[in-house]
């Protein structure tokens, strides 16, 4: 075997430009697809980490029957105990939110907008946007009479910092309620719908102006790490028994899942696809080769080398380069990988400030990350791809009789 190696290794030099262009093709096909793998990951990993541009949490927690149509009386008692008794993995946030429609209504006209009641300390560390203000200041804790509007609503409402805002909303008792509030900041955000309909106050402002007591209608869980979400519901299901409903980002937003688990089925058919057209010049260039060493393989048949000898010594040679093809393709490929995590390769900030993604909102640089099963799968399959290329050249060499071999030009 190793005496094969090496024979094969010499041939495979003989003819330097061929070999480096068959293993060019072949080693740019899977950084290519090393890349796109990459981006892939690098999309789902930044939707499951900037959750929070969207006001989402990688865990919620809801009183029963909530979530489909929101009423206003359906709540979590008691939510500043159920947020103590919670067990979170290190490095995680949760915070209670109450949550109503209402119509905000400025000096300049109205629009509807969703009411979110939050402790402020806690809901910095839940929303991105909460905290990103950039007119005014944050909402403070005990503000009752402070609110946080988005720059496309306060854009619309003609809203400056210290205007008026009423907000009007129906009780839980089934009565409107009313209040007044000042602006006291304007809050950026990339997601369109959060800056253009959400409005922030203090949760017993909001609880005051529902008719409620000491509850939360949400409990929004966001962790270090979102493939820890299954194990952090199941605990709190646990804990919590009937009292609530616990579903994972993975329930909210099923498309996401979806394109996640399809990576690995879309990374198989992607090669496939670049290498039914890369092989197809692969073979045409070790054919030619094969073809030009007719005499040369007919010589060792005349000297008494089996046809399965000739089958190895080709096959031998495509093993090199599908060996050669699939190092160079690797480094390229997580060469670009590593040069793209920073965002610096997919910027598209100059058109667009974010876009969306399977219901959530990225950024508008997009991050690349090493997506390790689908890289190896895709090497694994180019390696053997590469290397059965060789199969009908050898096969087609070996059925030629030696004296006809030994009498080619």
């Amino acid at each position: 075997m190793r005496l094969l190696l090496a024979i094969s290794w010499r041939n495979l030099w003989r003819n330097r430009r061929r070999t480096l262009i068959s293993m060019s093709a072949a080693g740019l096909g899977l950084a290519l697809i090393v890349f796109y793998v990459g981006w892939i990951e690098g999309m789902i990993g930044e939707a499951k980490n900037q959750l929070d541009n969207t006001g989402m949490g990688h865990v919620e927690v809801y009183a029963k029957g909530w979530r489909p149509r929101r009423p206003v009386e359906v709540a979590l008692a008691d939510s500043k105990g159920l947020l103590s008794t919670l067990e979170l993995p290190a490095g995680a946030d949760a915070g209670a939110r109450v949550v109503a429609r209402a119509l905000a209504s400025g000096a300049h006209g109205a629009q509807g907008v969703t009411v979110l009641g939050v402790d402020p300390e806690r809901e910095l560390r839940l929303s991105k946007h909460f905290g990103d203000v950039r007119q005014g200041e944050r909402l403070a804790p005990g503000d009752g009479r402070g609110v946080l509007v988005g720059e496309k609503l306060a854009e619309k409402l003609q809203l400056k910092v210290g205007h008026k805002l009423k907000l009007m909303v129906q009780g839980a008792d089934g009565e409107m309620g009313v209040d007044v509030f000042r602006v006291r900041g304007i809050f950026h955000s990339i997601a369109a719908p959060l800056s253009r309909a959400t409005v922030f106050v203090d949760a017993p402002a909001a609880q005051k102006l529902l008719g409620l007591g000491e509850v939360a209608h949400q409990l929004v869980v966001q962790l270090p790490d979102a493939t820890q979400a299954d194990e952090v519901k199941r605990a709190m299901e646990q804990r919590l028994g009937d009292r609530a409903e616990v579903v994972t980002y993975a329930e909210l937003m099923p498309a996401l899942l979806e394109i996640e688990q399809m990576t690995g089925t879309m990374t198989v058919v992607i090669t496939l696809f670049v290498y039914l057209l890369v092989g197809l010049g692969i073979m045409n260039t070790m054919l030619m080769s094969v073809l030009e060493r007719t005499r040369e393989l007919g010589v060792m048949r005349a000297l008494g080398e089996r046809p399965r000898g000739i089958v190895a010594l080709i096959l031998a040679e495509s093993f090199w380069i599908a060996l050669l093809s699939v190092a160079a393709g690797l480094a390229l490929g997580l060469a670009a990988v590593w040069a793209g995590a920073d965002g610096s390769l997919l910027d598209f900030s100059k058109s667009t400030e974010s876009w969306e993604m399977a219901g959530t909102v990225l950024d508008a640089r997009v991050r690349t990350a090493v997506a390790v099963r689908p890289t190896i799968e895709a090497a694994a399959l180019v390696f053997v791809l590469t290397t059965l290329i060789g199969i009908y050249p050898a096969w087609r060499i070996s059925k030629v009789e030696p004296a006809k071999a030994l009498r080619a030009n």
